[in-house]
């Protein structure tokens, strides 16, 4: 019996056999050579595998379509216009031709090259690229041999790889083909495949280094709770029986986050929390009847704009913003949303950034809007619009001082002129609130907290911007957590200014939908989270179980902590 520990994407139990994937897509072993007169045949096989990528991923788009966020599904986006870029597709079949390759090898080579390439770049937001350019090539080859018919003996099985890519998940969802759990070498709790296999629920495992080297045998134990988050290979008897005894206590409390699902969010001792959904595109009327979240504590409008081919009227998107807050009750449910986020790792088609060294800390989030003026009061008529007679708010994203948020605000007053002045309905006195993201706008929240209506913290940028690390490098991916007491200070400060001043702090990272999270912010007094909608039966069920007045007996307690072990040490023990 061996025990494996990594780092978990999505909480599970699970027992199985071993689907064991060695095969790799990308490499630089180069065999077949053509004959001249193969060369024409070659380039219509890849042509009719290109199309066959772009067919399979619009399926998948289609087939999720109101079934997953749509920020699950920028992937999708970001791969259509890596198939259409005629640099890639034109360097591929030159190599066919001038290198007598066959279409599978020529696809491997240039794919190859572009990998090292964007990895060479000093610059994190080429590391996702890196990704998407290596899921795109493996998708290609798979449409080239078929290799997608060798997923189907993936069945009802662990899957055991270094890497598997999140459209080649998506598409195995979509074939209908089930995975009981994911262990695998490569990625991190913030990456794309973390984040789809949370919204697929299916139990993964990351971060085992040299995965193949393990005898993995047949059986295993797959187990990414909090408490274990590891892999036992051949387990032993005992261990067999005490993981029966643990699986049974696991499906109790999922059967008991489902009794919990139409009671009030309300802690033991009736302190009332609100939570939020986040969402990224249209939003199914089912999942809010189901999951009966408060509103929309993050509407991200970028994917709005990501799909288009040039940047969307203000027609078009009063009627995206309007679809989506229509489907929540008028008098009750808050909808916050979030201006146009771009830059760093997310581009436009359409619209080409200038190069730099490290664009998460260059042209993002407001300094776009403002630097783009006409654009910015273009989406926020759109906005003042859907408000008109809705609790809806304007956030502004990736705010460093107050000047930026004094700008911005003279824009929206602009913004209502003009429709006053046009004899459009809007909302007149539409609350702002700015992202909690970067160090400097904590330091300053009691000056902001004077400005505003409210704060909402943003915990993934918050995190990397005051550990100085790139949550999407592999490399010092162990030193991103956001459990860091560094990171715990500095909510608990802007809780405090705003406190002062009687304004509202919720939390809308990753980090709101997490249960130690939960605990944490609770104990500071923060009762407004907003999270993803996979985690918001759990959290009503956890908030059901909890004391609000004794939880702020461990306040301190997570503040005086020296380190993140510390940290999660006492909100585990508190949970269990």
């Amino acid at each position: 019996m061996e025990v494996i520990k990594g780092s978990f994407a999505f909480e599970g139990i699970v027992t199985g056999e071993v689907f064991l994937d060695k095969k790799k897509y990308i490499d630089e072993g180069i065999t077949a050579i053509l004959d001249e007169k193969d060369v024409e045949n070659e380039i219509e096989r890849f042509e009719r595998a290109l199309e066959l990528s772009k067919e399979s991923l619009e399926d998948l788009r289609t087939s999720f379509a109101g079934k997953m966020n749509e920020h699950d599904l920028e992937i999708i986006t970001a791969h259509m216009m890596i198939l259409d870029d005629p640099i890639y597709v034109s360097d591929i079949k030159k190599s066919i031709k001038k290198d007598k390759l066959r279409a599978e090898e020529a696809v491997k080579l240039i794919t190859t090259k572009y990998v090292k390439m964007f990895k060479n770049i000093q610059n994190p937001e080429y590391r996702q690229k890196e990704l998407d350019i290596k899921d795109v090539g493996k998708r290609i080859v798979g449409n080239l041999d078929k290799r997608f018919e060798d997923w189907k003996k993936l069945d009802g099985k662990i899957l055991v790889t270094e890497e598997i890519f999140p459209t080649e998940l998506l598409n195995i969802y979509h074939l209908g083909i089930k995975i009981k759990g994911i262990v695998m070498e490569y990625g991190g709790e913030t990456s794309h495949l973390a984040i789809l296999a949370k919204a697929l629920e299916i139990p993964t495992l990351m971060g085992i280094k040299n995965i193949f080297s393990y005898n993995w045998g047949k059986d295993i134990i797959l187990d990414t709770t909090e408490i274990n988050s590891c892999v036992i290979i051949e387990p032993d008897e005992k261990t067999k029986k005490e993981y029966e005894n643990l699986l049974e206590k696991f499906e109790l409390k999922k059967e008991e986050i489902k009794r919990d699902a139409n009671l009030p969010t309300e802690t033991l001792d009736g302190e009332k929390v609100s939570l939020y959904i986040n969402v990224s595109g249209d939003l199914d009327s089912e999942e809010v009847r189901v999951l009966k979240p408060d509103g929309i504590g993050l509407l991200r409008t970028e994917l709005l704009y990501m799909k288009n081919t040039s940047f969307p009227d203000e027609e078009n998107q009063f009627k995206v913003y309007s679809g989506i807050v229509e489907k929540f009750d008028k008098d009750s449910s808050i909808i916050i949303i979030r201006t146009l986020d771009i830059g760093a790792d997310k581009q436009l088609p359409y619209f080409k950034m200038k190069n730099e060294t490290n664009s998460f800390l260059g042209l993002r989030g407001i300094r776009f809007s403002l630097q783009n003026q006409d654009i910015f009061i273009t989406q926020l008529k759109a906005i003042l619009r859907a408000a008109y007679n809705r609790n809806v708010k304007i956030m502004y994203p990736m705010v460093t001082n107050i000047s930026e948020l004094r700008e911005a605000n003279k824009l929206l007053e602009r913004a209502k002129e003009e429709l006053k002045e046009e004899n459009k309905l809007y909302k007149e006195d539409i609350e702002i609130g700015v992202m909690i993201e970067v160090p400097s706008i904590v330091m300053m929240a009691d000056v902001f907290a004077q400005e505003v209506d409210f704060f909402s913290i943003g915990t993934n940028d918050l995190t990397q911007y005051i550990l100085a690390t790139d949550r999407l490098s592999e490399t010092v991916s162990s030193m991103y957590d956001c459990y860091n007491p560094a990171v715990l200070r500095s909510i608990a400060f802007v809780k405090k200014a705003a406190d002062l001043y009687g304004k509202k702090v919720s939390v809308c990272g990753e980090m709101a939908g997490d249960a130690k999270a939960i605990v944490a912010f609770l104990s500071m007094g923060i009762k407004d989270l907003s999270m993803v909608g996979t985690s918001i039966l759990a959290a009503r069920s956890l908030i059901r179980s909890l004391n609000y007045d004794k939880l702020k007996e461990i306040k301190e307690k997570l503040l005086l902590c020296h380190d993140s072990k510390e940290v999660k040490e006492i909100l585990i023990k508190y949970i269990n």
